[in-house]
């Protein structure tokens, strides 16, 4: 064999690794960007008041609502949420968004204490409900999504009290 022979598989066998540490290193960077660890998900907070602005824009659509607190103040809180194809995958448009809407908000505050966070769900007047996160269904590792545990079931390698029903489920009759 020639060394013309001989050098072509190094060649693509090291252009092959270099592809592959390349989509190693871009798909952890990609679960990282989508990690919901910056938001409390165990709170949810919800306040009634008015659209200021929709930003329709990917990666991370935003909503900014003003509202009045309990003590008379004129506040604004501005949440992220999922990419345009999520809330039209949910049959939305930005002109379902318009400045001035009456609407009702729900999100996970941010753990670090700071204003805003990452919406559940916005109810707009004419009552329809844009869902946030992963288009309504819960983030991984929050109650309900897939492969976590069901809301109120036992650690795992524990047992549920006596007389208490199976997560999911009801105490059968005796």
């Amino acid at each position: 064999m020639s060394s013309e022979q001989t050098e072509y598989p190094r060649v693509r066998k090291t252009a092959v690794v270099v592809v592959c540490a390349f989509m190693a290193w871009w798909q952890g960077s990609a679960l990282a960007h989508h990690s919901f660890a910056a938001y409390d998900q165990g709170v949810t907070k919800s306040v009634s008041g008015t659209l200021k602005e929709f930003d329709w824009n990917a990666p991370h659509s935003g909503i900014t609502v003003t509202y009045t607190d309990a003590k008379g103040q004129v506040q604004e809180v501005s949440v992220t949420t999922g990419a345009p194809s999520t809330i039209a995958a949910q049959g939305f448009k930005p002109r379902d968004f318009r400045v001035g809407t009456k609407v009702t908000l729900s999100w996970h505050p941010n753990r670090n204490g700071l204003p805003g966070g990452e919406m559940s769900e916005i109810k707009l007047e004419d009552g329809r409900v844009l869902k946030g996160g992963f288009g309504g269904r819960p983030p991984p590792g929050a109650p309900g999504a897939p492969g976590a545990p069901p809301a109120g079931a036992a650690p795992p390698g524990t047992s549920p009290p006596q007389g208490s029903p199976p997560a999911g489920g009801s105490v059968p009759p005796k």
